[in-house]
Parts: C-alpha cells; sequence; structure tokens
C-alpha cells in the first residue's frame, strides 16, 4: 500500500517539510529500523501508553481496542513516554495486526521478538528490544488520541514514513503538498546527481539548481 511514495525518502520529506516550516518532524535518531532494508509508511493509528508499576486486571484493554480500530495500510505508532524497560509491542500482536491489515509499527519504546517480527516481514521502528513482558511495566491508557512519540507530536491520520534513515512524520493536511513537492526535488536531485557524477563542483552545481 501507499506504493506511490516508494521513490520517496525521509530526507527528501523533512527538506520539504523544512521549506513549509516544519522542522521538527522527524523522530529521534535512537529510534530504528530493525532491519537496513526497512521501508514502509501509511496514516498513523496511535496508542499512548505509560510506565507502571500496577498489575491490572485489563493490562492490555487498550491495545485491545485499538485492534478493533485498524484500518489496512496505517502504521501503528505507540508512544511509550519514557518507560524503556519492556516490550510493549511483539509477534503475536504483529500477527494480529497483520490480518487486518496493518503490517508496520512505530514506537520509542522496545519491542520484543524482533527475530519472529522480522521473519513475518512485520515492519518496526523501534529505540530497542526487551525479552519482558510489558504487564505490569507499560500499559497503553488511550488510542488514537495525538502522542508525542521519538519527540514528535502526532496525530492519529498523519502520514508516517520510515526507511533506514529514520521516522518522519507528516501532518496530515500537508500529505500531498508533500508528496508533489518531493516528487519535483526528486527529479532535481536526479539531475544534480547526474552532474556531479560527470565531474561538475558541487557549488556549481548548488549555485545552478539549489540542490544539494
Amino acid at each position: 500500500m501507499h506504493e506511490e511514495w516508494r521513490p520517496i525518502y525521509t530526507a527528501l520529506v523533512c527538506d520539504i517539510m523544512d521549506q513549509l516550516g516544519h522542522r521538527d518532524q522527524a523522530l529521534i535518531p535512537e529510534v530504528r529500523p530493525s532491519r537496513s532494508d526497512t521501508w514502509f509508511a501509511g496514516p498513523a493509528l496511535t496508542l499512548d501508553a505509560y510506565a507502571t508499576s500496577e498489575h491490572l486486571a485489563d493490562p492490555y484493554g487498550q491495545i485491545f481496542a485499538a485492534y478493533d480500530q485498524m484500518k489496512g495500510g496505517e502504521v501503528v505508532v505507540l508512544a511509550t513516554n519514557g518507560e524503556l524497560r519492556s516490550g510493549i509491542w511483539g509477534e503475536l500482536l504483529s500477527t494480529a495486526a497483520a490480518a487486518r491489515g496493518v503490517k508496520s509499527v512505530v514506537t520509542d519504546g522496545l519491542v520484543r521478538d524482533i527475530r519472529q517480527m522480522d521473519q513475518m516481514g512485520f515492519g518496526c521502528c523501534c529505540r530497542g528490544y526487551s525479552p519482558l513482558d510489558s504487564a505490569g511495566r507499560c500499559v497503553a491508557k488511550a488510542v488514537n488520541v495525538p502522542v508525542r512519540c521519538g519527540g514528535v507530536l502526532v496525530h492519529p491520520g498523519d502520514f508516517v514514513l520510515v526507511d533506514v534513515d529514520g521516522v518522519a512524520v507528516i501532518p496530515a493536511a500537508l500529505k500531498d503538498e508533500v508528496f508533489r513537492k518531493s516528487v519535483e526535488k526528486l527529479e532535481g536531485e536526479n539531475t544534480v546527481r547526474d552532474e556531479l557524477a560527470a565531474g561538475h563542483s558541487p557549488r556549481e552545481v548548488f549555485d545552478k539548481y539549489g540542490i544539494l
């Protein structure tokens, strides 16, 4: 899904958002893809989670609520608000989500079962891995609300783009404009690359095209 975005990469859209005055739309660099060939994109389905020491009767309730709201092609964006002990997402949740057409997750917390997630082709960008269960350690408290994930405010429906460089979040209202301008800039970058490869100086090329 969203294959029209496949040629577009995170550095490109961040350049465009810089031009539009949105200069803080990339998650912190510690949030990394699990594989070097990772690429995925889609509108955000958000979850807001927090550290807890309570052993709740229904520790996964809001995650189940998120499952009920999933639409194919969405990206789960799971904010943990600083909890970095347990894996709040794993293989079985990935399996359930994939059955609904949701095949990727971004979190500023930890995940577990990453080997199985990678093997099943479930896209993942996270802060790290942990074998610990989230029950009694981290609990999701709300679904499809604005969250601050990896330093970026993410609203439900904002467009998330992930590749090896990291995670870019495009506000929903800017999605079409960012896509159009990204395609235009990509064409310019291809021209610039050809001229640099032909031996023209970076200064000369930049002065000519304003792209580097």
